[in-house]
């Protein structure tokens, strides 16, 4: 089995969720404005409450679709400042998808770009992934910012991918391979 804990950036600490994380995280998945960008409807407190159970000690890292999401919090405090998600998509080919979400009292700060640059080298280092990518909705201009801001590529755009909230949307992918990063 696999972990990406311990891990630590400049300013964030990463750890396993908690129950203390329900409601915290409840507060921004059930937003609408949330849900625009995240592929789905708002989630509603019985949604959070199995998602944190569900991730609450030690995770598989095997097979197709195993996962990790993370808490992520400034150093020295247990707020939730938001997530990531390690999805192992393909194990064959050792391809990893990162999706993050922050609270909205953290956006602005820069967070985003470090947690998931972070997360990237983990699934890099500690995971063996040989690509890491994201797929976004084209209409969150904020997390295809912050992927190129960590070194991420555009690699794709596919058009009229899915319908969500009512019409047909593009989805965006970003990707990064291990040989264009440098590690210490």
């Amino acid at each position: 089995m696999k972990n990406v804990l311990p891990l630590r950036s400049q300013r964030l600490t990463f750890r396993r969720l908690t129950e203390a994380d329900i409601e915290p995280m409840h507060s921004y998945q059930s937003h609408d404005d949330y849900a625009v960008h995240a592929w789905r409807g708002p989630r509603d407190m019985d949604d959070v409450i199995g998602m944190v159970k569900d991730h609450l000690g030690e995770r598989p890292w095997a097979e197709d679709g195993d996962q990790f999401r993370l808490a992520v919090s400034p150093h020295d405090t247990d707020e939730l400042a938001g997530e990531i998600v390690l999805t192992l998509a393909d194990a064959e080919s050792a391809q990893v998808e990162i999706g993050w979400a922050l609270h909205p009292d953290h956006t602005g700060k820069g967070y985003a770009a470090e947690a998931a640059y972070a997360a990237v080298d983990a699934a890099f280092q500690k995971l063996g992934a040989h690509r890491v990518f994201a797929r976004l909705d084209s209409l969150n201009v904020a997390s295809a910012k912050v992927c190129e801001r960590i070194g991420m590529r555009h690699e794709a755009t596919l058009r009229e991918s899915h319908f969500q909230l009512g019409e047909w949307r593009d989805e965006l992918i970003y990707g990064v391979l291990v040989s264009e990063r440098e590690f210490d």
